[in-house]
């Protein structure tokens, strides 16, 4: 799969948002097993991801299936506590992130935040993968890198999730997927579309695909 097609599907089809949420299971899974004494930093990520792991079982284990109203927006409350969605935000737009007003950023970053939350909230996501491989976790003062294979019927991917400390939490700002940036795939696609028409042209999409169904 070429950087153009991945880049397309961001707007097309909103691929890479889908697939961080598809695979977040083996993110949460992964850190369980492996991080466990690696260092401090990678204790405070362990605690984390086992909060964040119970609360999303314990939804999408229930008698509903976590598709209840309250368990699709309790299930988008825990990616809201995962995510820096400003550092995703800025990192998929790039140098043009400074050319944008506070206000422009604002409305960028909720935009962003919303699709993530939006498909996050799909429980049937998370019955998705067959297989999961666990390859490794790196962890420094300030940044970690979680590392896996995800198979799943007839293919499989890649996924690294990238996080760093912010205010002592570990959150996740970047994915790499089948050695793909999700930031730079997005930022690849998001200046074309600014470039052929404009930022306001690029707000447009995006919210045109917020307000898409996705319960078909």
């Amino acid at each position: 799969m070429d950087e153009n097609t991945v880049c397309k599907q961001v707007i097309d089809i909103n691929r890479p948002y889908v697939m961080i949420l598809l695979l977040m299971p083996a993110f949460l899974m992964l850190v369980l097993m492996g991080v466990a004494g690696a260092s401090d930093q990678g204790d405070a990520l362990l605690d984390m991801v086992k909060s964040r792991d119970r609360a999303i079982q314990d939804i999408v284990r229930s008698e509903t299936g976590g598709d209840t109203a309250e368990e699709r927006a309790a299930l988008k409350a825990i990616v809201g506590e995962l995510f820096d969605f400003e550092t995703f935000s800025q990192e998929s737009l790039g140098r043009d992130w400074t050319a944008r007003t506070e206000e422009e950023r604002a409305d960028f970053v909720a935009v962003n935040r919303q699709l993530i939350e939006k498909n996050y909230a799909d429980p049937a996501l998370y019955t998705k993968a067959e297989k999961i491989d666990y390859t490794g976790v790196e962890v420094d003062s300030t940044q970690a890198v979680v590392k896996t294979v995800v198979y799943y019927r007839r293919e499989s991917s890649t996924i690294d999730y990238k996080l760093h400390l912010v205010d002592d939490k570990w959150l996740i700002f970047d994915m790499v997927i089948d050695e793909l940036s999700v930031a730079r795939s997005n930022r690849s696609q998001f200046r074309r579309e600014i470039r052929r028409s404009s930022f306001e042209g690029l707000m447009d999409k995006l919210k045109e695909k917020l307000s898409e169904d996705t319960s078909d």
